[in-house]
């Protein structure tokens, strides 16, 4: 007696089926803060060669700033973002002397200099030239005919010798970290840098590989009453809006950060951090995880 044969699966269809639902996207209004650099770029350029502190606030005022840092005599930089309260719940450990440290995407060196005051002994990386980032394609042809970017970091070289600092600042991308190159590091920390970029998890695992002890992770993660923070779920915007490329859930960015090789994974914070200009921001979570 032969085996019945199973009845094939109904296939199932929609009928018409559906068409994907694209959003238009507007390259200059995408580039607009290029064009705002390239403008400051043109300051700075007037500012050099400070001597004195009233010529250290010209050449402050000639800078785009990302980070608001305290310099000597009193000086704050006008930066976009002012993480001085999250401090005391980032997980910054309050005592980093004899660490060897790294700091990812490092920018006007705000984390860099902060694990420098509490005894580090700190790299930080960055790129150097905005046109570097991971633009969406079709904004390329529009950044690339800008002719007077200033370089990343600007704002980093004058806090830098304002303070007197001992970081060591190196041009790298993310994701040519390699610990021939640059060797391996007690305590890493990288900050609102995957959302930016294209490939996230190849940047993790880059970041993995300079890594022997802990890693400190911020990034933006996606929060609506719809959905809550946890769960898969990632919000693909594609780097139109400030180059933002994505948004994932609490759940998906530290699935991301095991997956590239890191365990005991914990989250210290979970905070909104807005532009100082602007009333709202991002949901942002500080994560520790272990080599």
């Amino acid at each position: 007696m032969q085996n019945a044969q199973p009845e094939a699966a109904e296939v199932r269809y929609l009928d018409p089926p559906p068409q994907p639902r694209l959003r238009e996207r507007d390259v200059e209004r995408t580039t607009t803060f290029i064009t705002v650099a390239s403008e400051k770029g043109a300051e700075h350029a007037k500012a050099q060669g400070w001597t004195s502190e009233d010529d250290l606030t010209q050449l402050i005022a000639s800078i785009s700033w990302y980070h608001t840092l305290e310099l000597p005599g009193g000086i704050v930089t006008p930066g976009q973002f002012d993480h001085r309260p999250v401090l005391p719940r980032y997980g910054l450990p309050a005592d980093m002397a004899g660490k060897r440290s790294l700091d990812v995407a490092t920018f006007d060196g705000f984390w860099a200099f902060e694990m420098e005051r509490r005894g580090a002994d700190v790299t930080a990386i960055d790129l150097d030239d905005l046109r570097e980032l991971d633009f969406p394609t079709l904004t390329r042809p529009f950044v690339d005919r800008i002719t007077t970017l200033p370089p990343i970091g600007q704002g980093f070289d004058v806090a830098h010798r304002a303070l007197g600092s001992s970081v060591q600042r190196r041009h790298s991308s993310v994701y040519r970290l390699d610990p021939d190159e640059h060797g391996l590091f007690d305590f890493v920390h990288c900050g609102d840098l995957l959302l930016h970029l294209r490939d996230p998890l190849t940047a993790l695992e880059r970041i993995r590989s300079v890594t022997s002890g802990t890693f400190l992770l911020s990034d933006v993660v996606e929060l609506d009453n719809r959905h809550g923070m946890f769960g898969p779920h990632v919000q693909y915007l594609g780097g139109w809006s400030d180059v933002v490329w994505w948004v994932p859930s609490l759940d998906a960015l530290c699935q991301m950060v095991s997956d590239a090789g890191f365990r005991n994974i914990k989250v210290n914070a979970v905070y909104t951090l807005a532009k100082t200009y602007d009333p709202g921001g991002f949901w942002r979570a500080s994560i520790t995880a272990h080599a």
